[in-house]
C-alpha cells in the first residue's frame, strides 16, 4: 500500500514514470517485498511483489486527476530515502504519505494571483508597458478564475485550453479598442503560463530513457494542449 500510494502521487503531480517506478522499487526493498515488477504510464501502473510469506500480490491503479505539484514528487522522495534508511516503518510511511496527499491542495485564491503576476510579467518580458501589464493581469484572473468552472463540469484538458486561450485572446482585443495597448503582447502573456512546459520536458525525458509509451503519450497530450490555445486564440482573432 505503500509504495502504490507514493507512486500514485508522483504520477498524479506530473512527476516522471521512471521516478514512480524506482521510488516504488525502493520503498518494496526497504519493507521487505522481494521479486518487485512496476509498470507505469501517466495514466496508471501495474505493480505485483512477493511478500514474506511467498504469496504473490499485485495492484492496478488508475490515475484519473493530473496537475503539476512539484513539492508532492520532493516529499515523496524524503519519505523513500527515509524508508531506505530504515528511519520510518511502515505505518509512518503511510502516514506521511496520507499527510501529503491531504495537503496538497493548493489554495485557489494564491493560484489565481499567481497566474495573474506570471501573465503579467510575461507580457513585459515580451515587450510590454505598465498599460500591458495591467491588461494581462486581469486577463490572467479571469483565465484563471474559469479553470475551476471547467473543472467542476469535468471538461477535458483540451477542451480547457480551447476556452482559456479564446477567453484570453477576446479579453485582450476588446480591451485594446477602448486603450491604446498592443494586444499581441497581451495575448502572449497571457496564455505563456497556459503551456505545457513540463509536460514536454517530461515526455522528453521519458523518451530518452526508453520508455517509448509513456514519452510519446505525454507529448501528444501536450501538443494537443498547444494547438488548443492556438486554436483558441486564433477563433477571436479571425472572426
Amino acid at each position: 500500500s505503500v509504495a502504490v500510494l507514493a507512486a500514485k502521487i508522483i504520477l498524479e503531480s506530473s512527476g516522471e514514470t521512471y521516478r514512480a517506478e524506482d521510488t516504488a522499487l525502493r520503498l518494496c526493498w526497504s519493507f521487505g517485498l522481494k521479486d518487485v515488477d512496476i509498470l507505469a504510464f501517466p495514466t496508471g501502473f501495474t505493480l505485483c511483489a512477493t511478500l514474506p510469506d511467498g504469496t504473490r500480490e499485485t495492484r492496478i491503479q488508475r490515475i484519473k486527476e493530473r496537475s503539476i505539484h512539484l513539492k508532492n514528487i520532493n516529499d515523496v522522495n524524503t519519505v523513500s530515502r527515509l524508508a531506505a534508511e530504515k528511519k520510518l516503518s511502515v505505518d509512518e510511511a503511510y502516514s506521511k504519505l496520507e499527510t501529503i496527499v491531504n495537503s496538497s491542495k493548493a489554495n485557489p485564491l494564491s493560484l489565481l494571483i499567481a497566474f495573474a503576476f506570471a501573465s503579467g510579467f510575461f507580457s513585459v518580458m515580451f515587450g510590454g508597458r505598465l498599460l500591458e501589464f495591467i491588461i494581462s493581469f486581469v486577463c490572467g484572473l479571469i483565465v484563471q478564475g474559469l479553470i475551476p468552472f471547467y473543472v467542476k463540469r469535468n471538461a477535458p484538458s483540451i477542451l480547457i485550453s480551447l476556452f482559456s486561450g479564446l477567453v484570453a485572446s477576446a479579453i485582450a482585443i476588446g480591451a485594446c479598442h477602448f486603450v491604446p495597448a498592443n494586444s499581441s503582447t497581451i495575448i502572449v502573456g497571457t496564455i505563456m503560463p497556459l503551456l505545457p512546459g513540463i509536460a514536454m520536458t517530461n515526455a522528453i525525458r521519458d523518451t530518452m530513457r526508453g520508455d517509448l509509451l509513456s514519452g510519446i503519450g505525454r507529448g501528444i497530450e501536450a501538443l494537443l494542449c498547444v494547438i488548443a490555445i492556438a486554436a483558441g486564440v486564433s477563433i477571436v482573432i479571425f472572426i
